[in-house]
């Protein structure tokens, strides 16, 4: 699809945005089950231009800012999982490129429109384990005599494996005894990239966030994004920006995911009626209650969401630890919700020909996806203390 056939963004509207999460819905059962790779959700994202929402109009994309981004992947997310994830990602790496385009970018952006041009970041490692809490990445860009880069390493959790164009690859210069880090454009069909389908995870099952192995890949020096010494003001300031749009989107997955497990939770009590009763659930007032207190959840995730998105777009200075509190309150709240919704729901809940405890499995993962809970608290406590 080209820019002239693009989805406006004045067009984005909570219809189109339903009708895409009911889409989802419908093969996300099997997906989960088969832990199989959601390809046609991403051809018709690709088809409304969704996939370069975030890309700059000057790049041919939509030029979406947060709040726009956030309400797509929480709809998306809350059709299937894994799919809003992998989208939270792209939006993420387009929107941090297309703040300073490095070159060949251009390409990549059209590819993006194109329906291809899928955005990731490679960060943790099977033994550095998540890069947010310190330590130098195992993987060693090295320069060569001619400016190229080769690049060794082992990168855990490659969400979306099957169909990444483009890997933003964390990595540390070698072999001198500074070591500088920084990000290095990998395309996803580079000689000596290997995928190990290492993923088996109880949520979030159709990522294929496999396991990658880089064997002396070699790029060109215009696909090094830079290097800086760990804890630099330069490296704080990048890490900024990612912080603020990776706490919220994040929050909106999982916010989303809780959203379609409460509307389940809904329809079941709406349509349950049980013979002793003789009334359907949703007279009762205990389970009226827990209903009460899900929305209540819900409301507090949705009013955090919107304003930090809002504020970004407006230019207005978002913390980036208040975008990390974000995502741990909303987290948190989603998986509560989910569990309410279990509790009302018994047997029925937990049963696997019903979603509920899908969405409650895919919610559970928001306790590990960066920054965790204790590295936010620990963030926050120090913040208050003046620490």
């Amino acid at each position: 699809m080209g820019h002239s056939d693009s989805l406006p963004l004045t067009r984005l509207s909570d219809e189109l945005l339903a009708d895409l999460r009911d889409q989802f819905a419908l093969t996300a059962a099997e997906h989960d089950e088969r832990a199989s790779f959601p390809h046609a959700n991403f051809k018709q994202l690709g088809a409304l231009n969704l996939l370069a929402l975030t890309v700059p109009v000057a790049h041919g994309g939509l030029g979406g800012g947060l709040a726009d981004a956030a309400r797509v992947v929480g709809a998306v997310g809350a059709g299937e999982a894994s799919t809003g994830l992998l989208l939270a990602m792209n939006y993420l790496m387009h929107h941090t490129l297309g703040r300073n385009p490095p070159a060949g970018y251009g390409a990549i952006a059209h590819a993006a429109v194109e329906g291809r041009g899928i955005l990731n970041a490679l960060q943790a490692e099977p033994d550095l384990g998540s890069a947010i809490r310190g330590g130098l990445p195992g993987t060693v860009a090295t320069q060569q005599p001619d400016g190229s880069w080769r690049i060794s390493g082992r990168k855990a959790y490659a969400t979306g494996s099957p169909i990444v164009h483009w890997w933003l690859v964390l990595a540390r210069t070698g072999p001198d005894d500074a070591p500088r880090v920084g990000t290095v454009l990998v395309p996803g069909n580079a000689a000596g990239l290997k995928v190990n389908p290492t993923w088996n995870h109880t949520g979030l099952r159709a990522t294929a966030s496999h396991e990658i192995v880089l064997d002396e890949v070699v790029v060109p020096a215009t696909n090094v994004l830079g290097f800086s010494v760990p804890g630099s003001p330069e490296a704080k300031a990048r890490r900024a920006v990612v912080e603020v749009w990776n706490g919220v989107l994040i929050a909106a997955l999982y916010d989303g995911i809780a959203r379609a497990g409460r509307d389940w939770l809904h329809r079941f009590l709406h349509q349950r009626r049980p013979s002793s009763l003789g009334a359907t659930l949703a007279t009762v007032p205990r389970l009226q209650a827990i209903v009460g207190e899900i929305d209540t959840l819900l409301l507090v995730n949705r009013t955090l969401i919107h304003d930090a998105g809002h504020r970004a777009d407006a230019a207005a200075m978002v913390d980036p630890l208040h975008a990390q509190q974000i995502k741990q309150v909303v987290t948190g709240n989603a998986i509560h919700a989910l569990e309410l919704a279990l509790s009302a729901t018994g047997n029925h809940g937990l049963d696997r020909a019903n979603p509920l405890q899908r969405h409650y499995r895919d919610a559970l993962c928001g306790r590990v996806h960066a920054p965790q809970s204790d590295v936010v608290l620990l963030n926050a406590g120090k913040a208050a203390l003046g620490v």
